[in-house]
């Protein structure tokens, strides 16, 4: 009887971070009870329910998306940011559709994903920080004034 509630808190506890590894990427979100899983060098990543057993939501998948190295959930929006090596990409947590994506710049590879306080998200390529600016069609460096003229 309590065999499955133990498995998912042992799952959830060693899911705690989502590192980019050779091993995939697994992340929890405590908020929504969330895991997400992304097999090693696999581009869709899995959303599972962990609230009331085990469900799968969603698949998230981008066609354009290279390996998922990172993965963030904005709880309150219910949205899922996937960091690939040549991009990054908004999902909808619930039904896995695309909400935008943004290529990395050319000659540029990306390796982490980091939110500030306000939940603000960089994309890391070594020591240089990107953001996704709504409108753009890639990544632009952090800071940087776009004008769409």
């Amino acid at each position: 009887m309590f065999r499955l509630p133990l498995l998912v808190l042992t799952t959830v506890i060693a899911l705690a971070a989502a590192p980019a590894r050779a091993g995939g990427v697994e992340a929890y979100c405590p908020e929504l009870k969330w895991v997400l899983l992304a097999q090693p060098g696999g581009s869709a990543v899995q959303v599972i329910d962990v609230s009331r057993g085990v469900t799968p939501l969603s698949t998230l998948r981008s066609r354009p998306r290279g390996a998922v190295l990172a993965v963030h959930v904005q709880a309150a929006s219910r949205r899922v940011w996937v960091l690939a090596d040549n991009g990054l990409d908004a999902h909808d947590g619930f039904n896995g559709r695309v909400l935008g994506h943004w290529r990395a710049p050319e000659g540029v590879r990306l390796d982490r994903l980091e939110a500030d306080a306000a939940g603000r998200l960089t994309a890391w390529s070594g020591a240089r920080p990107f953001e996704a600016v709504q409108g753009a069609a890639m990544l632009v460096p952090a800071g940087a004034r776009v004008s769409w003229r």
